[in-house]
């Protein structure tokens, strides 16, 4: 098994490097397809191969399977920089839209006990990328979730957004401190008003089970939620078999 570490800025922009390559190499007609449409507010995706990926580059699996958390969000930076620049060294830019919300979806993890499970993660899977399947046995209606807020620090007026915690029930808490780089270090703060002071995004809950003819005999199968957002809301609904990763 490989072992979890808190990756430094050297890695993530080692990562940054590699998806970026990767995803010009492999997904350049993906780009130009998003780019085509014109709703600039609706969210996209990637379909991206995890096993192609980790082919072209064995490193990135490594630090991609331990540290999802820190490596995933890096994928979506790196594809919306390849967006912007083939948006701005196109021809063509009066028929394409730059795009914001665009994410990549891995899918296709090797199929391995480490990385593949028919039951439900414990707690000793926690921080690990994996691969579940089961079946969607209740879904939420699909609601508008509040995930940044602007304040505006009442001393040095520095303008900046907090974040939604999820581990918090994606309340957005009060800052400790104004993050201001020149160590401005208030504690009080104005909520922002006006367009563009939230962000706003679609947020589903879903119920997963674990598959009971893939159980032991006498097995109760297990549950547990899972948060769909952006473009991954509506995708499924009660009786699917899926797959999460």
């Amino acid at each position: 098994m490989l072992k979890s570490r808190i990756l430094d800025r050297k890695d993530l922009d080692y990562c940054y490097a590699v998806f970026k390559s990767y995803i010009v190499a492999h997904h350049s007609d993906d780009v130009v397809e998003i780019l085509l449409f014109t709703d600039c507010g609706r969210h996209y995706c990637i379909i991206i191969n995890a096993m192609a990926l980790f082919e072209d580059n064995m490193q990135i699996s490594e630090l991609l399977l331990s540290n999802p958390l820190q490596v995933l969000p890096v994928l979506d930076k790196a594809l919306a920089s390849v967006c912007s620049e083939m948006h701005k060294g196109n021809g063509h830019q009066e028929v394409m839209q730059p795009k914001k919300n665009i994410h990549g979806r891995l899918t296709g993890l090797p199929v391995c006990a480490e990385l593949t499970r028919t039951k439900l993660p414990r707690t000793r899977d926690l921080g690990w990328f994996l691969s579940v399947t089961g079946t969607i046995i209740r879904t939420s209606l699909v609601k508008l979730l509040e995930s940044k807020k602007q304040y505006t620090c009442n001393k040095c007026k520095h303008v900046f957004m907090q974040e939604a915690d999820f581990e918090q029930f994606y309340t957005a808490s009060k800052p400790g401190r104004c993050p201001n780089p020149e160590l401005c270090n208030s504690v009080k703060f104005t909520v922002s008003s006006g367009k563009g002071s939230t962000v706003c995004r679609d947020y589903q809950e879903v119920k997963l089970q674990e598959q009971v003819q893939k159980l032991a005999i006498g097995t109760i199968p297990r549950s547990m939620a899972i948060v769909l957002q952006d473009d991954l809301v509506d995708c499924c609904k009660p009786g699917d078999d899926v797959t999460v990763l």
